[in-house]
């Protein structure tokens, strides 16, 4: 019962990935497509989680916790960027 419950939930996180990526596609704004890379990234971490639980193994933090890292400073640098460009 545990495996299907994960599996589902996999599965709605892929579905969210394809939207933020489609999302990343259409825009509108650039900072609609940061918003929707950092979704995606978040959908990605959730995945990787839910595959750790799945395998009940904790191989995978170290690399979630890197992932989540870099998505939030990426997120955090593109933002100040273009706050900075779109400013003068």
């Amino acid at each position: 019962m545990k495996e299907v419950v994960i599996m589902a939930a996999i599965v709605a996180l892929t579905v969210g990935v394809v939207l933020s990526g489609v999302r990343m596609i259409i825009g509108p704004t650039i900072y609609d497509r940061v918003l929707a890379f950092d979704t995606a990234g978040l959908d990605v971490i959730g995945a990787i989680l839910l595959v750790e639980i799945l395998f009940d193994t904790g191989v995978f933090m170290d690399v979630v916790l890197v992932i989540a890292l870099l998505g939030f400073l990426g997120t955090i640098t593109l933002t100040a960027y273009l706050e900075g460009r779109l400013g003068e």
